[in-house]
């Protein structure tokens, strides 16, 4: 009775994650090419994940009237997938890293959502950017909702791979940035770096 009990769980949990889509993994995303620019910039980019954007876990619909929080991480999933694609745009890019000295700090959004009843990712996404000194560069967001059924867990990641291109391709041809890049990447100064990251809050170790 044990081995059943234990085989009907296992059942249980492959029919509430569903099957794997097959979508490509954010490292097979490239961004659009820019007009005029060898990819990636010569720049330092920083995400900034707060402490409770780190533990945020991910929620699913079970009916339409209950939801159920799993152990996927979304937060950091979502840093995962963003460093993955910005690196591909970016010289260096690390996660709550300010001993690289960015010249460019990013903060994300992502509201992920997937239902048993349909199978579906339903995500919305952005890339709010800024000089490390607090200028704005832009606030770029888009939605994807996949157009098969996908697992909530595995295909996570590579779902904010495919909402994530399109901000990342507006963040990489904007006029801002082409400004900040035809400027060399200055390093801002640092005192002024300093006490606009302060205002983000705290920044919590990443590993």
């Amino acid at each position: 009775m044990a081995g059943r009990g234990w085989i009907g769980g296992a059942l249980a949990a492959l029919l509430l994650a569903g099957c794997t889509s097959g979508l490509p993994p954010a490292a097979q995303v490239d961004p659009a090419p820019v007009p005029g620019v060898a990819l990636p910039f010569n720049a330092r980019v920083m995400i900034f994940m707060g402490e409770n954007d780190l533990k945020r876990k991910l929620s699913i619909q079970i009916t339409r009237y209950q939801s159920e929080e799993t152990k996927v991480l979304d937060g950091r999933r979502l840093a995962e997938t963003a460093q993955t694609l910005l690196a591909k745009g970016f010289r260096q890019v690390e996660i709550n890293d300010p001993a690289i000295r960015p010249h460019i700090v990013v903060r994300l959004t992502g509201r992920p959502g997937w239902s048993k009843q349909d199978g579906t990712l339903k995500l919305g996404c952005g890339i709010d950017a800024w000089t490390a000194d607090g200028i704005p560069l832009g606030n770029f967001v888009a939605r994807w909702d996949s157009p098969m059924k996908t697992d909530y867990d595995a295909d996570l990641g590579p779902g904010y791979a495919q909402c994530l291109k399109k901000p990342l391709d507006e963040l990489l041809s904007s006029p801002n940035l082409a400004r900040l890049a035809g400027a060399g990447f200055r390093d801002p100064h640092p005192k002024a770096t300093e006490e606009w990251m302060r205002g983000l809050g705290p920044i919590p170790a990443w590993k």
